[in-house]
């Protein structure tokens, strides 16, 4: 499974007690499956984050994916179907959609009807 940001900030408590219990939670019926994160998420938590092993610490159980063409051509379909039909998602949502697409994992995020109108993608609410 790959975790979008929003995941990984519940589950790292920076979004309040309640919502790192649920993130927690999910994660904990989940450890029979490999936990990824795209290097987009990787950046954009590190934003909240004072140093790289801040980052480290909070996401030591998330192996990070990166960009590799494969994702690229993806981020590209992507981008080229939402743009055409107006509904753009962000690019570096695009990215991470890219990334689940790229690997073939489903996206586990609580944001899946911003997701859904990327076509292919397998999603996970929490």
């Amino acid at each position: 499974m790959l975790f979008d940001t929003e995941f990984i900030i519940r589950y790292a408590g920076q979004r309040g007690d309640r919502q790192q219990a649920r993130a927690s939670t999910f994660v904990d019926a989940n450890l029979d499956a490999p936990l990824y994160t795209s290097r987009v998420c990787w950046s954009e938590f590190a934003e909240g984050c004072e140093t790289p092993s801040e980052v480290s610490d909070a996401m030591g159980m998330f192996t990070v994916l990166e960009i590799d063409e494969r994702v690229a051509w993806h981020a590209s379909r992507i981008g080229r179907a939402l743009k055409g039909n107006g509904l753009h998602i962000g690019d570096n949502d695009v990215w991470v959609a890219a990334t689940a697409l790229a690997y073939g994992l489903p996206l586990v995020t609580n944001n899946a009807r911003h997701f859904a109108r990327v076509s292919g993608i397998i999603l996970k609410t929490y």
